[in-house]
């Protein structure tokens, strides 16, 4: 799923919570900020919805056809409960679901895989997959993505150290704090998470 697609399918499961039936092809353009006359683009949207087994359509040609499908596969995983990873505690079964769409679908999202071990220190390993959104600006101790001289990216803790500095810090006590000019970084996104699988 895409982020306009999901931006899309968002916004008819909130349409028909709210009124109790389906909207319709213009609504939805409108809705997800877009051109009302881009109705072809919203169709070809959500037959790709359909496909994918999160969407229904009732009866071709009809307005307001469109039927949700409760099951939205691979996008919500059970949380079963939580487990020590320092003292024990007891292990209790809470029938709950995480919610992926925020982290994965989110608009402006993007994925890098890390090189190298800089972040290690905030458990960022070499290899993971971070999330990242897209931002051109970043509050003081962000972790960013940084674009150094227009042609170097790195992952680093972001301070503004002066009014004409800017600080780039590791999390490895091996390696040391680089000190730039304002002009000579640019902010490209905000770190939000991470993906590591073991398999």
């Amino acid at each position: 799923m895409t982020p306009i697609q999901y931006k899309i399918y968002q916004f008819i499961c909130d349409f028909i919570e709210t009124h109790g039936y389906a909207p319709l092809l213009k609504e939805i353009a409108i809705g997800v900020g877009i051109s009302p006359k881009s109705k072809s683009f919203i169709s070809r949207s959500v037959h790709m919805l359909t496909e994918k087994g999160l969407l229904a359509l009732e009866s071709e040609g009809r307005p307001r056809n469109i039927k949700l499908i409760e099951n939205k596969p691979g996008l919500t995983l059970p949380l079963v409960g939580r487990i020590a990873a320092g003292a024990p505690i007891e292990a209790i079964a809470e029938m709950e679901t995480l919610d992926l769409h925020e982290l994965l679908f989110a608009e402006n999202h993007f994925v890098l895989e890390v090189k190298g071990d800089s972040m290690i220190d905030e458990g960022i390993l070499d290899g993971d997959k971070i999330i990242c959104k897209q931002r051109q600006t970043a509050m003081d101790g962000d972790v960013v993505v940084a674009l150094i001289d227009n042609q170097n990216a790195t992952l680093k803790r972001i301070y503004y150290t002066s009014q004409d500095d800017i600080t780039l810090v590791p999390a490895n006590s091996a390696l040391s704090p680089q000190v730039y000019s304002k002009k000579r970084v640019q902010v490209q996104g905000i770190f939000v998470g991470l993906l590591r699988l073991n398999i």
